[in-house]
């Protein structure tokens, strides 16, 4: 799947580019308003390790999407199932509908696999990704207060569900 600009593809696995992916994660979420907000309840240096980690460990479940060899950004169904469990577009990237391009082709994954629906969570506090998910024809199913492993604290979370239709 391509973009205007750049292509979404699997993960090749390299210690090198994990380290990149994580970085790069690190820092949307970093200049995100959660974690500009997070008025230091997060451990950074451990958050940094555990997307780097998660990317070595993981990445038969992580698409990338990549602009002239260089990473902008990922997205990540940890579990392989319906479930999209990160969608990261670098600092540098947002805007330019790299995220769009990813949502989709996750979307297309897990709708070519028999899944007849897509959920996703995200922090309640981040209202430019909620209006994304909406945008994109995602619709709240559940909201509440649920402990995050990698934050070490509870958030106010929201999950939102899209049905699929199946790839021909």
């Amino acid at each position: 799947m391509s973009g205007a600009e750049f292509r979404v593809s699997s993960l090749i696995p390299s210690a090198d580019l994990s380290q990149v992916l994580g970085a790069g994660a690190f820092s949307a979420w970093e200049q995100s308003v959660f974690g500009r907000n997070d008025r230091g309840r997060a451990d950074r240096s451990r958050l940094l390790r555990e997307f780097e980690t998660f990317c070595r460990d993981y990445p038969e479940t992580i698409l990338m999407a990549t602009e002239a060899g260089r990473p902008l950004g990922w997205g990540a169904r940890e579990h392989r199932d319906h479930v999209i469990s990160d969608l990261w577009v670098f600092p540098e990237a947002q805007r330019r509908g790299v995220g769009a391009t990813l949502l989709a082709a996750m979307e297309d994954a897990i709708a070519n696999e028999g899944f007849g629906y897509v959920e996703l969570e995200t922090f309640t506090g981040n209202p430019g990704a909620v209006r994304f998910y909406e945008r994109h024809g995602y619709s709240a199913v559940w909201r509440g207060v649920k402990f995050t492993a990698s934050l070490n604290y509870e958030l106010d979370k929201i999950r939102f569900r899209k049905p699929l239709t199946q790839a021909p």
